[in-house]
């Protein structure tokens, strides 16, 4: 399914867009250096999908440079499709209705809601593992959803406070870095610097003063 519904979007925009480059998950591809380049992950939350669990998504995003101009991430099952544009706000389509995001009020890590999917049993050698798990300790309560689309939208929502991701995957991320950034939070890496294509992880959140607080605990673990 996955490189069915892969093979659906290329086409799709290879029709449309004859002169864009195209980076997939399954496909690979590159990011173009001067021009627009499609990052597209077909199904993230394969495993949810795979188990017949209704949280997974259609992940896709358009780059130029260093930023992403628009995403979208479309949860066929949930019936939602959530969208921004840079500068022009963050959105959800659910139902025929249309509603504009805006990230929760929480301001501290203790009535912060904590989404990431993390494997512990392959984590041995990141560095961030102990400071991860110290989020978790001074958080509220973990959300583990299985995929980081939807985590994303969700936080751009208000859904969930804290979004941390501990892999290279940019077709997963850049929808989050925008919708995120569009509806009032921040994104950084885990180091807190800027997220670009080539950063390792992710962290999003409401706003200044929670990103600072789990930057600080992940800094010291």
């Amino acid at each position: 399914m996955d490189l069915l519904c892969e093979e659906f979007l290329i086409r799709e925009i290879q029709e449309r867009y004859p002169n864009d480059a195209i980076l997939s998950e399954e496909r690979g591809g590159e990011v173009s250096p001067t021009g627009r380049t499609w990052l597209l992950d077909p199904v993230d939350g394969t495993a949810n999908f795979s188990r017949s669990n209704p949280i997974f998504c259609a992940c896709i995003s358009i780059v130029e440079g260093q930023e992403v101009k628009h995403a979208a991430v479309a949860a066929p099952r949930l019936g939602d499709v959530y969208y921004a544009s840079s500068g022009g706000g963050a959105f959800r389509d659910s139902g025929g209705e249309t509603s504009p995001l805006r990230v929760g009020e929480a301001e501290k890590l203790e009535d912060a809601f904590v989404g990431a999917d993390v494997t512990f049993l392959s984590a041995g050698n990141n560095p961030h593992k102990e400071g991860l798990l110290e989020v978790f300790r001074h958080c509220w309560q973990l959300r583990s959803l299985g995929s980081a689309g939807i985590r994303g939208a969700w936080l751009a929502a208000g859904y969930i406070d804290v979004s941390i991701g501990t892999r290279h995957t940019l077709w997963d991320y850049a929808p989050t870095t925008l919708l995120v950034s569009e509806a009032g939070g921040r994104v950084t890496d885990l180091a807190g610097h800027p997220w670009t294509y080539n950063s390792d992880s992710l962290l999003a959140t409401t706003g200044n003063a929670l990103h600072e607080e789990v930057l600080k605990i992940i800094a010291k673990g």
